[in-house]
């Protein structure tokens, strides 16, 4: 996999999974925070993921927004990308120590955590939905 910075997500999700991301409006008005960083995910020369990450404190991360694009989900592309994508926040950025969310009853990014070796440390009832908080310590 190849990850390049980007400002924006030019990949597209499902309808369903839509409002379980950031929208395109909002990332790409993330994405000009100071410690935000963001990336297009190739595989060799095709366009195939997204993933947004805010630094929030010294080797901590924060993995804000993760979506393969629905063409390419079911082929083992985001468990390779979050593995090489966490080899590299380790040796180009420093990272010890990762931390997502996802909104519960999304079985298929709790399985994708938990086999990369996410570990569940609370549940949060946000507005209208409830978010379990993960970490992930390198």
């Amino acid at each position: 996999m190849r990850f390049e910075k980007t400002k924006e997500m030019k990949i597209t999700v499902l309808p369903e999974q839509e409002k379980m991301l950031s929208s395109k409006k909002e990332i790409r008005k993330a994405c000009k925070r100071k410690g935000v960083i963001s990336f297009d995910i190739f595989n060799e020369n095709t366009l195939v993921g997204f993933v947004m990450l805010r630094k929030f404190a010294e080797h901590s991360f924060f993995l804000w927004d993760y979506a393969i694009d629905y063409k390419y989900q079911n082929c083992k592309y985001g468990t390779i990308a979050l593995k090489e994508l966490i080899e590299k926040l380790e040796v180009e950025y420093g990272a010890k120590t990762i931390t997502t969310t996802y909104i519960s009853g999304n079985i298929q990014a709790k399985r994708l955590y938990e086999k990369i070796g996410f570990t569940e440390t609370d549940i949060v009832n946000a507005d209208t939905q409830r978010e379990v908080n993960m970490i992930l310590n390198l």
